[in-house]
């Protein structure tokens, strides 16, 4: 595989160069900035204990999302889009390991589990669609049914954090959406959509966080 081949996926892009999406580029700075405050909000949420390392790990790799995202939409190489994809799979399956064992309390030996049954789940809820589909947006659909998932469960316990999950769900849903249709507006619209999906997703992984803080620290002082 050739790593510097030159990718053209999105709508913004009209040509060569680093500035030719300067949109979907800038827009990353949605994520540097959600990871900053995040990290900077979670000792407000969980003091006076500490935060626990996992968390502001996570904090951290929101910020690397907007980094290498914004690289690819910078670069737009296949080097770029792998550091792109590996970000948001790291945070993706890093976070549903940190719910199974903060949330639901399970040892970290059991809790990893939840990574490969979000894949598992991926892989079922996707089956029926072409690769690609959407414009790509259908890898995405596991994540979602991850987050409504979580709020349900949630809700169901009457625990904190729900309401945060649910509305990440719902913003993310509309994220998907906007993703989706990137290159099926771009005729009226040349700027595409992909850039409201990176602002959107910012907010969505700020909502996801504050579930998982809160979730813990009822469990905390419930005990």
């Amino acid at each position: 595989m050739n790593w510097l081949q030159p990718v053209d996926l999105y709508c913004e892009r009209f040509g060569p160069g680093l500035w030719a999406e300067p949109l979907n580029a800038l827009t990353n700075l949605a994520f540097v900035i959600a990871g900053v405050w995040v990290a900077a909000h979670l000792p407000r949420r969980f003091a006076p204990l500490p935060v626990p390392l996992p968390y502001n790990l996570l904090a951290g790799v929101i910020a690397l999302i907007g980094v290498c995202s914004g690289a690819f939409h910078t670069f737009a190489t296949r080097w770029a889009g792998m550091l792109d994809v590996l970000s948001i799979a790291l945070f993706i399956y890093a976070f549903v390991v940190c719910f199974a064992h903060y949330v639901l309390e399970l040892r970290w030996s059991l809790a990893w589990i939840a990574a490969p049954a979000l894949w598992a789940l991926g892989v079922f809820l996707t089956a029926p669609f072409e690769d690609g589909a959407f414009n790509g947006s259908i890898d995405y659909v596991p994540a979602l049914a991850g987050l409504v998932l979580m709020a349900l469960g949630l809700a169901m316990r009457a625990q904190s954090g729900a309401g945060f999950f649910a509305l990440a769900a719902m913003l993310f849903t509309v994220s998907i959406g906007l993703r989706s249709v990137d290159l099926a507006w771009c005729d009226g619209w040349v700027w595409g959509t992909h850039w409201a999906w990176h602002l959107l997703n910012a907010g969505v992984l700020t909502l996801a966080m504050l579930g998982l803080s809160a979730a813990r620290v009822q469990r905390m002082q419930g005990r």
